[in-house]
């Protein structure tokens, strides 16, 4: 319970510090300008401490000076909202070096006469002898470092900031888009199931209905079991694997009662399913993909193996098919539209599944291996083999 609550005390932080850091609203805004100016200042004032030997580290003449030195700080805030807000959008995210490089000098120009006016300022308000007849390094070494210096450093520093959170921000949302992405491509993935399934089922049921086949109330409840798993169950992240191998039986079991002559399955179970987890519809939709690809005239007769084995998390599964009208060859097969549904798996499970489909002794072959526990590595590097 305390782990828990730490977890949430800790999330709650972060949660704060990200708003802090990259909302922009207004109050934020604020906060984050003030913190820096304050950081900043301190710097500023931390610099200007110089003391000619280290006795005067003692000497309140000499933080007396440094806080005199503040006069300047004006300029420093000056270049930076400058860079972050005129140079930074209009010159460097555009590439216009050149421009940048011309602004830059005049810009200099302009820090450099603003700290001049402020050295008269404060030769005005702490010297008792006049600007002319002060010491070379006032006039020039100041203005030189407070208009020239500090304010590069400055406004570079807050423009690869400025950089660094844009690069951040772009990249959050490149994977919000990409997340969408994957997120639409699921749900197409997820739709292709049912139409097709859908029409097919219904006119078969139809037909048995008709013929007031004894067939039909059993059929009628498979289908509405097999259906309120692909309406219900498809939203859900993860199912348990042997609930959808008993969905594939369900499955297998119309599609025998609609094609009882055409169809010819074999399904082999091995080792332990229970306890796993996986994606609903995964392997459902690759079986329902074999029958659209095999058995989709009637005069077509599909003979379809099956074998799943479990083994320390790992699931392997060797789907079949052949087909007596179907002109496979080691050319076409990998055009089939039942193997669009590896797309999901390999959003869903990336780097976390193997597969490859094969053509051997008239039979299309697919293998399919999947790591279902997140913390096992992929043994192999993840490869697509078509042999």
């Amino acid at each position: 319970m305390l782990n828990q609550f730490g977890t949430f005390i800790n999330r709650a932080n972060y949660v704060k510090i990200n708003d802090l850091i990259f909302s922009n609203q207004v109050s934020h805004r604020f906060c984050r300008h003030l913190i820096f100016w304050l950081v900043f200042s301190v710097y500023f004032f931390c610099v200007n401490i110089i003391p000619s030997k280290p006795e005067d580290l003692f000497n309140s003449k000499t933080y007396l000076n440094a806080f005199q030195l503040m006069i300047f700080f004006p300029v420093s805030v000056v270049s930076v909202y400058i860079a972050i807000y005129f140079l930074l959008p209009r010159y460097i995210t555009r590439e216009k070096y050149f421009s940048l490089v011309v602004i830059f000098m005049g810009l200099t120009v302009f820090y450099f006469a603003l700290a001049w006016l402020l050295n008269i300022l404060l030769a005005m308000l702490t010297q008792q002898i006049s600007f002319r007849d002060l010491p070379v390094s006032f006039k020039w070494f100041q203005p030189i470092r407070y208009g020239v210096g500090l304010p590069f450093t400055s406004g570079v520093l807050t423009i690869i900031i400025k950089l660094f959170k844009n690069m951040h921000l772009e990249q959050k949302e490149n994977e919000f888009l990409q997340q969408q992405k994957i997120n639409t491509e699921l749900q197409l993935i997820k739709a292709h199931f049912q139409p097709t399934f859908l029409h097919d089922a219904l006119q078969h049921i139809f037909y048995l209905v008709n013929k007031h086949s004894f067939q039909s109330p059993e059929t009628i409840l498979k289908l509405s079991d097999l259906l309120s798993y692909v309406l219900y169950d498809n939203e859900k992240d993860q199912v348990p694997l042997e609930k959808e191998l008993q969905i594939i039986k369900t499955y297998l079991s119309l599609k025998k009662i609609f094609y009882p002559t055409n169809l010819h399955v074999h399904l082999k179970q091995e080792g332990k399913l229970t306890g796993l987890g996986i994606a609903p519809l995964l392997l459902l939709s690759l079986v329902e993909n074999c029958f659209e690809e095999f058995l989709c005239k009637p005069t077509q007769r599909l003979t379809l193996n099956m074998d799943i084995r479990s083994e320390n998390d790992e699931l392997c599964v060797l789907i079949s098919c052949k087909s007596n009208l179907k002109n496979v060859s080691e050319n076409n097969y990998e055009n089939y539209d039942w193997l669009k549904s590896l797309k999901r798996i390999k959003i869903l499970y990336p780097g976390k599944h193997f597969f490859d489909a094969y053509f051997k002794s008239g039979m299309t072959n697919l293998v399919l291996i999947l790591w279902l526990n997140e913390n096992l590595n992929m043994p192999k590097k993840e490869e697509f083999v078509f042999l």
